[in-house]
């Protein structure tokens, strides 16, 4: 790979490799980055991890089975309506949790842009194996970023359009800081359980429609809960170390503040947003890695001049994996 012209790699460190997000995509996808300065972020629930923001479930239901075995003990009168009708509170306890994560998902959708972080020196150079195997069906590119530029961007866009954007690290197992972020809101989470047994206890079944149990969830105890969720993975996909950008948009199109488009992806139909103007991804990436496969001299040659000719400050180098797609 040295005899490419204008080939240069970047200087490791430590720092530098604290400061560096790789976006892994198709050719496809690297020209609508280049041309349209913007990046999309996927409905959740179309990522490649089947339990995607399922893995961080659970979490709820021993805060609701502590207090119904506590209403059990203080023979609590809506155990006994319940038992009456033949039903074991204790029921209710088990799908609660279920219950709020059914009704958050069905107003709002978690949009999803996925990085990896580098591990040491090999990856940051040349990328991630695993990745260019899922990603790079022709060849495929990983874009640079600059971590502290991306997150100043996203401070400033959520600043002026009033969106909420994060970044941040994947967790890949559930026991994690923000499960105890999730456990500080245990009152306002038992609060809502109790107001949801009492819609049931008194619920005329012919004339009352059922109440939504997160009305009373907003602000913190449903930020603290939806950050976990969209934060946890499994553990099965730790090798990625995965940092997300991530957006929540209301599903009713009156309320939504980004407007969601559609693509094909081999039959699936895929939400998306794109990142809004002023938002300025080009100016957080410093380099694109031309990923292995063929022709791999003349890739780097035509992005090379593609860089160029748009008056762009980015760099470009190939990966030096000898990786052939049989």
């Amino acid at each position: 790979m040295k005899e490419l012209p204008g080939h240069t790699l970047p200087t490791y460190s430590e720092e530098s490799r604290e400061d560096t997000l790789f976006h892994y995509t198709t050719a496809n996808g690297l020209l609508g980055i280049l041309r349209n300065n913007e990046i999309w972020s996927t409905a959740y629930y179309c990522t490649n991890d089947k339990s995607e923001l399922s893995a961080g479930k659970g979490v709820l239901t021993p805060i609701f089975r502590s207090k119904t075995h506590q209403m059990i003990q203080e023979a609590d009168p809506r155990v006994d309506i319940f038992r009456n009708r033949g039903v074991d509170i204790l029921e209710y306890a088990e799908k609660f949790e279920q219950t709020i994560f059914g009704f958050t998902l069905h107003f709002f959708c978690v949009y999803i842009t996925c990085f990896c972080k580098p591990s040491g020196n090999e990856d940051f150079l040349h990328g991630l194996l695993s990745q260019w195997r899922g990603y790079g069906v022709d060849g495929g590119y990983a874009l640079q970023f600059s971590r502290k530029r991306l997150q100043e961007r996203v401070a400033q866009t959520n600043k002026d359009r009033g969106l909420n954007y994060e970044l941040q690290d994947v967790h890949y197992s559930p026991d994690n800081p923000l499960k105890d972020d999730v456990a500080t809101h245990s009152d306002a989470f038992t609060s809502a359980y109790l107001e949801h047994l009492d819609m049931l206890a008194n619920w005329n079944f012919d004339k009352e429609p059922v109440r939504n149990p997160i009305a009373g969830l907003p602000g913190g105890p449903l930020e603290s809960l939806l950050d976990f969720l969209i934060l946890t993975k499994s553990g099965h996909f730790g090798e990625e170390k995965e940092c997300r950008l991530s957006v929540l948009e209301p599903v009713s199109s009156g309320s939504a503040v980004l407007p969601v488009d559609y693509f094909n992806r081999n039959g699936l139909i895929v939400p998306y947003t794109r990142t809004p103007l002023g938002f300025n991804v080009l100016d957080c990436v410093d380099w694109i890695v031309i990923g292995p496969g063929p022709r791999i001299e003349n890739r780097f040659n035509s992005i090379t001049q593609m860089v160029r000719k748009m008056g762009l400050k980015i760099k470009v180098r190939p990966s030096h994996i000898p990786f052939l797609r049989a």
